[in-house]
């Protein structure tokens, strides 16, 4: 990805504890993500996450919090 920002909406997977949390991905580069949820405040601050659609299964960490919105980056 070369820290190309893509501006598409991915259906992706936030893991908690093993047990996987809808959400959506934007603006996904190569090292960072945001990403959509409805319980935002309640998602711990390291997690993995998994985007299907584009061959994504990483650990990540909050960067910053905003309502439904996290920006997260990436770990490995």
């Amino acid at each position: 990805m070369a820290n190309e920002r893509r501006r598409n909406v991915y259906a992706a997977q936030i893991l908690v504890d093993g047990s996987p949390v809808r959400c959506k991905v934007r603006h996904l580069t190569d090292s960072s993500a945001i990403v959509q949820i409805d319980n935002a405040p309640f998602v711990p601050a390291a997690f993995g996450l998994r985007v299907p659609s584009a061959g994504l299964d990483i650990d990540c960490s909050v960067v910053w919090r905003d309502g439904r919105r996290l920006a997260v980056k990436f770990l490995n």
